[in-house]
């Protein structure tokens, strides 16, 4: 690949605000990319626990919507409950489809923390005597 020159410099200047190699940016723009065209409505957003795919006009993150999924059964009760178009709730579950073991650690992970976070403040709670 040979990118244009000012590609090539706005990467440069991403990597450096990024703090991480250009290549490793860039690898990472072209994944997303493609997965952003395989599943039109799909983006990438950073957080706290890292970088998760998300959905365009929804405000929440492909796993969320497929635990609500699972735990509910249904897509359309999921989308009921979330309060989202069900059009939505279908491109969560396209984006699983393809991509099930990444959403899966996901929502493994957001429980671990859970976890960790109930033990910590019920933890808290009996050293203040509550």
């Amino acid at each position: 690949m040979r990118p244009r020159r000012g590609t090539l410099e706005r990467l440069r200047r991403r990597a450096r605000l990024s703090g991480q190699p250009r290549t490793t940016l860039a690898e990472r723009y072209l994944d997303e990319g493609l997965l952003m065209d395989e599943v039109p409505g799909i983006y990438f957003t950073d957080g706290a626990m890292g970088r998760r795919p998300a959905l365009m006009g929804s405000g929440l993150d492909v796993w969320e919507i497929v635990k609500v999924v699972k735990d509910s059964g249904s897509p359309q009760k999921a989308a009921a409950y979330l309060e989202i178009e069900p059009r939505l709730v279908e491109l969560a579950i396209r984006y699983y489809g393809s991509n099930r073991q990444e959403i899966d650690d996901w929502i493994a992970r957001v429980l671990e923390l859970s976890e960790l976070e109930e033990t910590k403040w019920r933890a808290a709670q009996e050293a203040i005597g509550v």
